[in-house]
């Protein structure tokens, strides 16, 4: 299923994840000057905030895709959106307590998702040769992830971490926490044959729905998750296919 709108005179196809549930890329370094004109007047001071011109500009142009795509939900103009910000940063439509939404970026690739039944998360990582560091995973990982992640050929080892690493953080993006919480307080699945799964939610994710999709297909080049907690849903049987 695709959804198909039109912002500002372009066609834009968000891919449909979940009943309620759509993600799609964003160029961050296609960005305007009318950008700018969308953002409000915190957005802009916190643009000013970054060091290098390119970070501005990618991040004002994801802060205004973001409002693009929720003022097409809410009715309005983008300018016009006003958001709250919660305990960790992340922004909330007051006016509209029934979406979710997050952003994820790296480098110039960008990725939203928008949820009308269930908090949201998603995480985009490029996928870079030297990323992948057994250092960073006997750190941060779950006991079960670091044996499987041995247990991959060392070829492969770069995208399974990915893998492990971009399921780990939509899910605690969808629930509000972002890094604040532990990564090796949960497990995931990580090896390429086998859907996105949530293996043990353990203390850190609780009782949530929790469900996992990959979509990497949509950023090329690149690994990426959406994760939702469906527990708001009124369709308890709402399906969240795996790629």
């Amino acid at each position: 299923m695709w959804l198909r709108l039109r912002r500002e005179g372009r066609t834009i196809h968000p891919r449909a994840v979940a009943t309620g549930v759509t993600v799609e890329s964003v160029d961050l370094d296609a960005g305007d000057q009318g950008d700018w004109k969308l953002l409000s007047h915190d957005e802009l001071e916190r643009a000013q905030r970054f060091a290098s011109d390119v970070s501005r500009a990618r991040f004002v142009a994801g802060r205004a895709a973001l409002r693009r795509a929720l003022a097409t939900i809410a009715a309005v103009e983008p300018a016009q959106l006003v958001f709250d910000y919660a305990e960790h940063g992340r922004p909330e439509l007051p006016s509209y307590p029934e979406v979710s939404f997050n952003l994820s970026h790296s480098e110039g690739v960008g990725l939203l998702a928008i949820s009308t039944c269930g908090r949201v998360g998603v995480d985009v990582e490029i996928a870079r040769p030297d990323f992948a560091d057994m250092r960073i995973a006997d750190r941060f990982f779950a006991p079960g992830e670091i044996s499987r992640l041995r247990a991959v050929p060392a070829a492969d080892r770069n995208l399974a971490f990915l893998r492990c690493w971009t399921r780990k953080e939509a899910l605690l993006k969808a629930l509000g926490a972002g890094l604040t919480l532990p990564l090796r307080g949960f497990e995931v699945s990580l090896e390429a044959a086998h859907p996105p799964q949530l293996l043990d939610a353990g203390t850190v994710l609780g009782a949530g729905r929790w469900q996992l999709t990959d979509v990497s297909d949509l950023v090329p080049g690149a690994i990426a998750a959406v994760a939702l907690d469906a527990r708001i849903t009124s369709d308890p049987e709402m399906p969240m296919p795996a790629t």
